[in-house]
């Protein structure tokens, strides 16, 4: 019965897909920017949000991140997810009471070193066309004004002292003073409130009256008609979390803009194959890869000549 029932919502959701793609051919191609969460963290097991995991992330084809930024006690800022380590190392110990140098001693459970946020950046600096968010993990009990005003200020000045030209880089958080932090000393910087409900109206207006026109928020529960209502209001909205296939599908059925994905690359060629009316930024498939290969190289071959 569980089964009969999932592959009727499936279908369901198929059916939704197909519906929006023969109105939306009327206007315009249906786009959906796609991007790795946390270096796609269900494909490098025991290593998100290391280093090993963008490389290995971007040289497969993403072209689109998500990744979390603390600070360590000696103010560097770094990458890791939960307030405490444990889940990802095994040591129940915090980033922000750590040095930078006890830090970078630490290994997660696949073996990786802790990243530095400017290894990170100095990474993409070269890579172009890239979408990346940069999500403040922030909470009141750890972080005083001030030091939000370093964090902010810090990231900023760092990621975007090297952002390519054509890439776009976001700063995401869930703790509005941080939004609030960055948005006072940096106020050109792209930002996006993150929420740990389904979007709503009342969520859609938070945002809007703090200028800020991008909302990351939870599928389940987030209706075709809020999504709606975000667009009419010129804004943007990201849903998440992207686990699945059938995330993938719920997501593109309800009119989500953005969707991050713990399986980038599994759920990204299932898309290609099976909804190829929606085309997917922030990923490119092997054989694009060749062709772009091929294409560098005609360049490399008439640059020589000359």
């Amino acid at each position: 019965m569980k089964n009969s029932m999932k592959k009727l919502v499936l279908c369901t959701l198929a059916l939704l897909c197909v519906v929006d793609y023969a109105s939306a051919q009327l206007e315009k191609e249906r786009v959906v920017q796609f991007f790795a969460h946390r270096g796609s963290r269900f494909e490098y097991p025991d290593n998100e949000n290391t280093m090993l995991a963008f490389r290995s992330s971007y040289e497969r084809g993403a072209r689109g991140f998500e990744t979390d930024v603390r600070m360590t006690k000696d103010g560097d800022l770094i990458l890791s997810h939960d307030e405490s380590l444990y889940r990802t190392t095994g040591i129940d110990l915090q980033t922000e009471d750590l040095t930078t140098a006890e830090c970078l001693k630490i290994k997660t459970k696949g073996g990786e070193p802790l990243a530095l946020c400017q290894e990170l950046v100095d990474y993409l600096a070269d890579k172009d066309g890239l979408y990346v968010e940069w999500e403040i993990k922030t909470v009141p009990s750890l972080y005083t004004q001030a030091m939000l005003d370093d964090l902010c200020d810090k990231l900023y000045k760092m990621a975007m002292a090297k952002r390519a030209p054509n890439s776009e880089y976001l700063f995401t958080s869930f703790d509005k003073r941080a939004l609030r932090t960055m948005k006072r000393l940096h106020p050109d910087a792209t930002l996006m409130m993150l929420k740990d409900h389904p979007c709503t109206p009342a969520i859609l207006m938070e945002a809007y009256d703090m200028g800020i026109m991008r909302v990351g928020c939870r599928m389940d529960g987030t209706t075709r008609g809020v999504i709606k209502l975000g667009h009419k209001l010129g804004m943007i909205v990201s849903l998440w979390p992207g686990g699945t296939k059938e995330d993938f599908l719920l997501g593109a059925a309800l009119g989500s803009d953005a969707m991050c994905c713990d399986r980038f690359f599994e759920v990204g060629e299932w898309a290609r194959e099976n909804m190829p009316f929606i085309r997917l930024k922030g990923i490119v498939y092997p054989d694009e890869q060749k062709c772009d290969a091929k294409a560098e190289s005609k360049k490399c071959d008439k640059k020589a000549k000359k």
